[in-house]
């Protein structure tokens, strides 16, 4: 038996990545504006929702944030000694398909690495610029036209928030979210 596989982008399908469902500890889904305790993904029922027997995707931008930002990468070896770490961590399918010929990078943030550091202005500013290269597939792929990320110590109450908006070419704000990056809304809400 022979299987081809086509890839719907060169049939002209527009795909979209899928939505991060949130749901209560009890497995229900949360309603607008409250946390859940586990993300998941939702089979969609209808086109309205990403296409009949697909994956839910009504917020792909949203998503493609949560998932840039909070999805753990592996780190230069630099990094890790900096902090004294030794588990690279990082998703296993970046160490053997990340097409660099094609302009493809590991996906997701460093941003596990300094949950144990000191809080201070320079963390902060390194927080931001992670931000940013996380993020930065969203500008190649032509999704945003400009990233902004914003880190605010409070270095008195030991806090960061992070600041992400995302816009386009005329300056319209795509996507605007602050995010404890010590990480109260990875929590559920998108």
């Amino acid at each position: 038996m022979q299987i081809d596989i086509t890839p719907l982008a060169d049939l002209g399908v527009a795909t979209l990545p899928p939505d991060i469902v949130w749901l209560r500890a009890d497995g229900t889904p949360v309603a607008p504006g409250e946390y859940g305790v586990r993300g998941d993904f939702a089979v969609a029922s209808t086109q309205a929702q990403g296409g009949a027997g697909g994956l839910v995707a009504r917020m792909p931008l949203a998503s493609a944030v949560h998932l840039l930002l909070w999805t753990d990468a592996a780190p230069p070896p630099e990094l890790l000694r900096r902090f004294g770490l030794r588990d690279a961590r990082g998703w296993p399918g970046d160490g053997f398909d990340v097409d660099t010929a094609n302009g493809e990078q590991a996906l997701g943030s460093y941003f596990w690495v300094y949950r144990r550091a000191e809080l201070s202005v320079q963390i902060g500013l390194e927080l931001q610029a992670e931000a940013k290269r996380a993020l930065s597939p969203l500008l190649r792929q032509g999704a945003v036209a400009r990233i902004v990320a914003v880190c605010t110590i409070d270095e008195v109450h030991d806090r960061a928030a992070l600041d992400v908006g995302l816009y386009a070419r005329d300056g319209t704000t795509l996507y605007a979210k602050r995010f404890d990056p010590l990480w109260d809304l990875v929590r559920g809400g998108l």
